[in-house]
């Protein structure tokens, strides 16, 4: 069995992005998005976006990278209260109790106020900083708090698109450091799921075997898509987890992820991506189904 959680980051960020998501879902491959608390058209896509699609399984994007922050933690935003700092500090100073702490109550706010809006199944962040094993455990301890029993991993097994658009880019080097960045500290973060979950009879947390999304982020077309599950496709029991972007393009800034909204609606996409052998569904009807397994 091969499950597939087809996943937009970014709803609520902009309102191209939430419009983008209601499309692709309605009209694609979408079946999952995850919400940031913060963002600018949270209200917008909580009260005109997902009654529309009420379906669509639902996440939490915790977002410390940009946007105005809930509780103004100094060590992280400006004198206005928004987030300043990028990955790497907060890759640095990942062990700061100070920081750690600051970053624990925002979590905590954003988390309170998307489920007071609605019923989350799954905990990812903007940039992956949840990545960060220190960040990870947090975020860890909040869903079991919160009794959310997903979340996000990102390790993404290595694969080539032969075709030179997809690797003559300036992104492409970077992404392929990102890569093996994340691959590192999700093999720790994974052993922490399963250290935990060997404890108890039943399953604590869930988390995506595989990510595919992170070698061609901004570049999430067709073959990328394809090509990346084409990897993955002799292995059994897996939970993949694709990762997207997809705007409306309504500024010369959106233009790359206007491709990956026209991406994810393309005609046979979805009868491709099942010849592959994966089904499609979300992380709230996995789990009521079938369990990942945690490699």
């Amino acid at each position: 069995m091969k499950n597939l959680i087809f996943n937009s980051d970014d709803f609520g960020l902009s309102e191209e992005s939430n419009l983008a998501i209601m499309e692709g879902y309605t009209k694609g491959v979408l079946t999952s998005t995850c919400i940031a608390p913060n963002g600018e058209f949270y209200g917008h896509g909580i009260k005109e976006i997902l009654p529309e699609i009420s379906s669509i399984g639902k996440g939490i994007h915790l977002n410390i990278i940009e946007g105005k922050s809930l509780t103004n933690p100094s060590m992280l935003t400006d004198s206005n209260g928004k987030f300043n700092k990028g990955f790497l500090y907060l890759l640095y100073n990942s062990n700061n109790k100070k920081l750690l702490a600051q970053i624990e109550d925002e979590f905590r706010a954003q988390i309170e106020k998307t489920m007071a809006d609605v019923e989350i199944d799954h905990i990812n962040s903007h940039v992956h900083t949840h990545a960060i094993p220190s960040i990870f455990n947090l975020v860890l301890k909040l869903a079991l708090e919160y009794k959310i029993k997903n979340i996000r991993t990102q390790f993404e097994e290595p694969y080539f698109v032969p075709k030179l658009s997809k690797i003559l880019t300036p992104k492409y080097p970077v992404n392929l450091i990102k890569v093996a960045l994340l691959n590192n500290f999700s093999k720790t973060n994974l052993n922490t799921i399963q250290s935990l979950n060997s404890k108890s009879e039943l399953k604590k947390i869930n988390t995506n075997d595989f990510l595919i999304g992170v070698n061609f982020t901004g570049n999430m077309t067709k073959d990328t898509i394809l090509y990346g599950l084409s990897a993955l496709q002799k292995k059994e029991n897996i939970t993949v987890e694709i990762l997207c972007h997809p705007k409306y393009l309504t500024r010369d800034e959106n233009r790359e992820n206007y491709k990956e909204l026209l991406a994810v609606c393309e005609p046979g996409l979805k009868d491709e991506i099942q010849n592959l052998g994966f089904s499609l569904l979300n992380y709230k009807e996995l789990e009521n189904n079938v369990a990942p397994v945690v490699n």
